[in-house]
């Protein structure tokens, strides 16, 4: 039954209820009543009762009989206290006075006095007929003062009588538990008559006595009585306060509730009775939750939904707007909405789920958390529970997200698309896929970062205002997830929105460590909210202290750092350009080397300031070429007579130690040129290295200014002098200047100016994450690129493959030497002519091309 079929008692009880009063008193304005329906009757099925009775018979609010229903006089006595004139407050049955009837009798409803005369004078003693009653004998008749029951009755002694040879326990013991067990005389009386009746309720019987055996049963188990067993519930064996009533014998309140169980009306599922639908049937919790009778206007988001909040005002909240407090998760310490938030334990939602009871599942006989169970109460895992099925939109199988009035059932992906799923903003009115509290996901956003970016004052500090607007400028689900779903991002958040003083790069390094703090930095520095620095050498910086930290000597530490910051650091500091990560990653193995050659001198028997060329001849000797790096920390020690003199030889490399074959290398660039599988970011940086021997550091460095194109041919600016990229690798180069998209894309302000963007805003690509890809693809970089090298340098001049490809004379000189090429010395003598240079032939721009 639909709410248009339901009677309007049903479907709209506060205008019935409002209706019926104005009718009857119009004196009352409509206004008025449903502003106290609102505010006397909290729950719905009140008021749809009252709406029933009064549509049923009007004459109830001025006939002042003490029949009138409890919710009538509380109705009538709301609206005379707010000035109604015309209704009439219904009279005691038995003085006839208009107070509240709070009790019934056989003749009607009675107010409080009259019930309290009458329960006094059923309670008269049966002795002497006195009022002044003190309790009941053990027939459960009353009793006054004079005349108690037992009187001369020790309820200790004869509990100890009857308990001390079956026990085995010394008087002491059992006086003392009997007291603990039950502290007033007429408690100890009654244990005292049960025992009597059954001697066996503490060996096995306690569910047919009184609830108060269970108490002194484990009372006596814990002191060590022989033969006592604590009740169990006779249909669950469960050892709990037996403290419900079911068939006549006692069990516990999980038990009671299974035998007050009934039919749902609409899932069939035998369950306790949550409510009644539109046709009076009763249904279960769950099937009450769902109907839409029982949903109300959301004050949040203002959908009808259920309620599950009520706010300070007498609205309430709907599950999707009520959000728990924000705490630190004492399982895994998360900073999430958590139960128990007040409190020293609280818990987030994904660690009650993983706390709840796990039974084996009747379907696929695994042993997982319960999620739901079989109509016979079997429990069930999720993936039972909710089994994947037919979407009647795409047709796949997948799980059901939505269920739409008309029956048809949809996946997550077919909802999303669907135009129920898109709803109006409740404020800014923009019909789109809400996010919570029916606002659209930008309206989130800003709430979200003026909550997480409030001060103890509750307003955003005006320093942070550039932050909140780079912040707003984003994706906003993007946004939304770093401020709820990540507590590493919220947490520094929270502490830049904590601390004082303007946003530097030094106050993010304390408010964020690592990953989190790199990516808000490169975020700042691309949209101007901080300037640029040389992240490179910022690293190294940070990372000085922490490997200097190995040495325990301090003044060999202090040395090292000297020499580190007036040498290989300095040299950063005066050059123009930014660090390269080749650079970085060359000073990091220098330092690292001195550190291990101050380590290794320790064990034997030596020192920096003690040590002797022999020392390092030694150490030089049993290790790999990577120790000549302390050449130049030696000769600064030595300089300033830190050291004897010492030295090293020069660290070289052979430049083709490590190569493939050519055919290896013509075979990777047929893969690349005739697989489209494979990413075009990944063709085009293989071909570059394949082709032109272009490292992946300098790959990642190119950006669109780098790209000249004229429409038909395309060149590339890797040397002095652009050079010139046949097909197929131009198209792709193009492709990439059209769509540089990253995985930060979404976070930049513009296209991104690099060819190959990486994962922070406004920066290129690692070169390390580059060769990492090229590495999957089978294409090893510096093998690979040697054997480019050396087919370029054996075909081309030393001139022209400098001036082409970025490389100095110098090293242009030693891979022609290198590749048994024939003009080095005219290459070397173009080199270091001082005449003008011959710009570079359309023949010299191509590499040669190998075989396909």
């Amino acid at each position: 039954m639909t709410e248009a079929e339901l009677p309007r008692w049903q479907s709209d009880p506060e205008a019935v209820v409002a209706e019926v009063v104005a009718t009857v008193d119009p004196s009352c304005m409509l206004q008025a009543v449903t502003a106290a329906v609102d505010r006397v009757f909290r729950q719905r099925p009140q008021r749809r009762e009252l709406a029933r009775i009064l549509e049923a018979d009007p004459s109830l609010l001025t006939s002042s009989l003490p029949q009138v229903p409890r919710l009538v006089e509380r109705l009538i006595r709301a609206l005379v206290e707010g000035g109604a004139t015309g209704l009439v407050l219904p009279s005691c049955a038995a003085c006839g006075r208009q107070r509240p009837l709070t009790a019934t009798s056989a003749s009607g409803r009675i107010c409080g006095s009259c019930y309290n005369r009458n329960r006094i004078e059923d309670r008269c003693c049966v002795e002497c007929g006195r009022r002044d009653f003190r309790g009941r004998d053990r027939e459960g008749r009353p009793r006054c003062r004079k005349h108690l029951p037992d009187q001369d009755v020790d309820p200790i002694r004869e509990i100890t009588g009857l308990l001390a040879a079956s026990t085995g326990l010394q008087r002491a013991v059992l006086e003392d538990a009997v007291r603990r067990a039950e502290r007033s005389r007429a408690g100890q009386l009654r244990l005292w008559w049960a025992l009597s009746d059954r001697p066996d309720l503490l060996t096995g019987a306690g569910a047919h006595g009184p609830q108060s055996i269970s108490a002194p049963a484990k009372i006596l188990v814990d002191r060590g009585a022989r033969g006592v067993v604590i009740p169990l519930c006779p249909w669950c064996n469960a050892s709990t306060n037996l403290v419900s009533l079911r068939e006549g014998i006692r069990c516990c309140s999980h038990c009671w509730a299974k035998s007050r169980t009934t039919r749902c009306a609409r899932c069939g599922r035998d369950r306790p009775v949550g409510g009644h639908d539109g046709e009076g049937r009763a249904v279960c919790v769950s099937c009450r939750q769902m109907d839409p009778l029982h949903h109300r206007r959301c004050d949040g988001c203002g959908e009808i939904r259920i309620r599950r909040r009520r706010t300070d005002d007498g609205g309430g909240l709907c599950p999707a707007c009520c959000t728990n407090p924000y705490a630190l998760c004492a399982t895994c310490g998360a900073w999430r909405p958590c139960w128990f938030a007040s409190t020293a334990t609280p818990r987030c939602q994904p660690c009650t789920a993983k706390a709840r009871h796990q039974a084996v599942c009747v379907r696929c006989g695994q042993l997982r958390r319960v999620n739901n169970r079989t109509p016979d109460g079997e429990p069930l895992c999720a993936t039972c529970g909710t089994p994947p099925s037919p979407c009647d939109g795409c047709g796949k199988t997948f799980r059901i997200s939505a269920l739409l009035p008309g029956g048809r059932r949809l996946c997550q992906t077919c909802w999303t698309k669907h135009p129920s799923a898109k709803k109006p903003c409740v404020r800014c009115g923009v019909v789109t896929r809400l996010f919570h509290r029916g606002m659209c996901p930008n309206c989130a956003r800003d709430r979200s970062l003026r909550d997480v970016f409030a001060g103890p004052d509750g307003q955003v500090r005006p320093e942070l205002h550039g932050v909140v607007d780079t912040l707003r400028a984003l994706d906003a689900r993007t946004v939304l997830r770093w401020v709820h779903k990540t507590p590493a991002r919220r947490a520094a958040f929270r502490a830049l929105a904590t601390a004082t003083g303007p946003v530097t790069h030094q106050s993010l390094d304390t408010v964020a460590d690592g990953h989190v703090a790199d990516h808000l930095r490169a975020l700042l520095v691309a949209h101007g909210v901080l300037a640029v620095r040389d992240e490179q050498l910022a690293q190294i910086e940070q990372w000085l202290p922490k490997v200097l930290g190995r040495l325990p000597d301090a003044a060999e530490r202090r040395i090292v750092e000297r020499w580190a910051r007036w040498q290989p650091l300095r040299r950063l500091h005066r050059q123009v350009a930014h660090t390269s990560p080749g650079q970085a990653c060359g000073i990091r193995q220098e330092i690292r080397s001195v550190i291990r050659l101050l380590e290794w001198l320790p064990a034997q028997g030596s020192s920096l300031a003690a040590c002797r060329q022999d020392h390092i001849d030694a150490y030089l000797a049993t290790g790999t070429a990577e120790r000549l790096r302390i050449r130049a920390f030696l000769h600064w020690t030595s300089r300033h007579l830190h050291t004897r003199a010492l030295t090293a030889p020069f660290y070289t490399s052979s430049l083709a130690a490590d190569i493939i074959a050519a055919d290896t290398r013509w075979r990777l660039v047929h893969r690349l040129v005739s697989e489209p599988d494979i990413a075009v970011r990944d063709r085009a940086a293989g071909l570059l290295l394949l082709l032109f021997a272009q490292p992946p550091s300098r790959i990642c460095a190119l950006s669109r200014d780098d790209v000249l194109d004229d429409g038909t041919t395309l060149r590339l600016r890797l040397g002095t002098h652009p050079v010139e990229i046949p097909p197929p690798l131009d198209g792709m180069l193009r492709e990439r200047v059209r769509h540089p998209v990253g995985k930060a894309h979404r976070l930049e302000p513009g296209p991104s100016r690099w060819l190959f963007p990486g994962s922070r805003a406004g920066r290129p690509m690692e070169p390390v994450s580059l060769s990492r890809r090229l590495k999957a693809l089978g294409i090893r970089p510096r093998p690979t690129r040697n054997a480019s090298l050396m087919d370029l340098a054996s075909e081309l001049p030393a001139f022209v493959f400098s001036r082409l490809l970025g490389f100095c004379e110098q090293t242009a000189e030693n891979w022609m030497a290198e590749s048994g090429g024939g003009d080095a010395p005219y290459a070397a003598h173009r080199a270091r002519g001082a005449g003008r240079v011959r710009p570079a032939r359309q023949g010299d721009a191509t590499p040669a091309q190998g075989p396909p």
